[in-house]
C-alpha cells in the first residue's frame, strides 16, 4: 500500500541514501518526508515512489491537450463530490496554497483506506492549527526544474507543524490543484493520493516534497 520505501534514522547518514527515481519510459512522482525537531535536526527521512495519481489528473491533462473552451464533454469530481465542468484557464493547475490553507497543494491526513484510481478527496484531512489533532499548514513552495541527462524533475514542498501537544501520525498524503468551471469559479480537484505511515511527535516539523518525475 505504501510503495517502496527507503527509510533511515541520523541525518549524518543521509547522504547515503540511495534516491527512487520513476522507471525509464515514464511519467511519475517520488515522496519524500522528512521530520525534523525542535533544533531543526532531521529525526527520519523516506523516500519512496508515489503510486497513486488519480483519475482527476488524467482529466484534466486531456481537457488542456485538446484545448477545450468553455465546455467539454465529461465532466471531473471535485474534492467535495461535485461533478464539475471546468474550461481552459490560465489560473488551472495551480497548487500554490498559502499558509493555512488546506483546500489544495500538499494535504496531509490520518485516513487509513488504500488509495484507489477514483478517489477525489482525502479521507480524513487534517486540520490546520494547534488543537488536538490539528498540525500548521506552511505555504507550497516549488522548487526549478532540473535535470541530469535522463531524469527531468521538479518538486513541490510543504511544512506541517506539530504544535498539538501530542503526537499526530500522518497516514495518507495528497496534493490537490486549483481549476476554473465555466462560470469563471475556482474548483479545487484531487490529482494524487499515497498512503503513508510517519509519525510526527509534538514541537516537530514535517517536510512533505513531491518530486514529479520524467526519465529516459
Amino acid at each position: 500500500m505504501e510503495g517502496e520505501v527507503k527509510s533511515i534514522p541520523k541525518v549524518a547518514v543521509l547522504d547515503k541514501v540511495e534516491e527512487i527515481r520513476v522507471p525509464a519510459g515514464e511519467l511519475g512522482a517520488v515522496l519524500e518526508l522528512i521530520v525534523r525537531n525542535k533544533k531543526g535536526e532531521i529525526t527520519e527521512r523516506r523516500v519512496m515512489l508515489s503510486k497513486s495519481f488519480v483519475k482527476q489528473f488524467l482529466q484534466g491533462l486531456w481537457m488542456h491537450c485538446s484545448y477545450v473552451w468553455i465546455t467539454w464533454p465529461i465532466q471531473i469530481k471535485q474534492t467535495d463530490g461535485v461533478l464539475r465542468s471546468l474550461r481552459c484557464d490560465t489560473s488551472n493547475w495551480l497548487a500554490n496554497a498559502p499558509a493555512t490553507n488546506t483546500t489544495y497543494g500538499i494535504l496531509i491526513g490520518t485516513g487509513i483506506t488504500a488509495p484507489t484510481i477514483d478517489d477525489y478527496n482525502m479521507e480524513t484531512k487534517i486540520a490546520h492549527g494547534t488543537g488536538l489533532g490539528q498540525m500548521q499548514y506552511s505555504a507550497v513552495t516549488f522548487g526549478a526544474p532540473t535535470e541530469d541527462g535522463s531524469t527531468s524533475h521538479f518538486t513541490v514542498t510543504r511544512d506541517f507543524s506539530n504544535n498539538s501537544g501530542g503526537s499526530i501520525t500522518v497516514r495518507e498524503i495528497g496534493l490537490a490543484v486549483r481549476f476554473t468551471d465555466t462560470a469563471g469559479a475556482a474548483r479545487y480537484f484531487l490529482i494524487l493520493h499515497d498512503a503513508v505511515n510517519i509519525a510526527v511527535p509534538d514541537g516537530e516539523t514535517l517536510t512533505v516534497n513531491y518530486r514529479l518525475q520524467a526519465t529516459v
